[in-house]
């Protein structure tokens, strides 16, 4: 068995110490007294009520808190030490359930701000698509040198798919989601969607790529055009 932290000579000043930390805690006197001597299961004791196993636990906690062991406390309360180990035993589950409770609610903040941050990147990917290009015609006979708008699709800013793929890697870690097996039921996991999102990505890029190749060969096409336009000799009229 482990020896307890702190050792009295006298029992009389195992109680002194006992009393001093409660009173310090803000216990009083009567209430002290009240739980060691009256409160209890024998006969002839008043019965446990919520609000004084409320008190009895928190003297408990704040005489742990003072580095004194399940029969050091039990002396000072006059409780057994079956009842002090179970006050024990609360406390520590009532401690965790508030740790959980405060984890839960940054976890809860951090997921809300995941999803809006992933819902934004894809609006943004949805906006890059188009392209509004204005071009001003040169001018002659057949026309009257206004502008022309042309609206061009395109394959949108693979950046935002970028951000809207971490975003979704990392909801998946804060829900625990990274080693979803494949269900009986064939439906989709996280993982697998991550990946597919990932192969859309690609995709995206490529068709970036291409799009942009095109327009070079159309834009080079177009001046080496011009240019033998320009070569050939003037027509005249009869």
């Amino acid at each position: 068995m482990a020896r307890p932290e702190i050792e009295f000579a006298t029992p009389e000043e195992e109680l002194n110490y006992g009393i001093k930390v409660l009173m310090e805690a803000g216990f009083t006197p009567r209430q002290i007294e009240r739980i060691r001597e009256e409160v209890g299961n024998a006969p002839g004791k008043t019965p446990y009520t919520k609000e004084l196993i409320g008190f009895r636990r928190h003297m408990t906690a704040e005489l742990l808190a003072a580095s004194l062991s399940n029969r050091q406390i039990a002396n000072i309360l006059k409780l057994s030490k079956e009842t002090v180990n179970a006050d024990r035993h609360e406390i520590r589950n009532i401690y965790t359930q508030e740790i959980l409770k405060t984890a839960d609610v940054h976890r809860a903040r951090l997921l809300k701000e995941q999803m809006e941050l992933k819902d934004t990147a894809m609006q943004s990917f949805e906006a890059s698509k188009r392209k509004k290009i204005t071009t001003v015609k040169d001018g002659g006979h057949d026309d009257d040198g206004g502008a022309m708008v042309r609206i061009e699709e395109s394959a949108g800013d693979a950046s935002f798919l970028t951000v809207a793929k971490n975003s979704l890697t990392e909801q998946a870690r804060l829900l625990g989601l990274h080693e979803f097996q494949k269900t009986e039921t064939g439906e989709k996991t996280y993982k697998q969607f991550l990946s597919e999102l990932s192969h859309t990505l690609s995709k995206e890029k490529e068709l970036i790529r291409a799009h942009r190749d095109r327009n070079n060969a159309i834009d080079a096409s177009a001046e080496e055009a011009e240019d033998e336009r320009r070569m050939l000799p003037a027509e005249t009229e009869d």
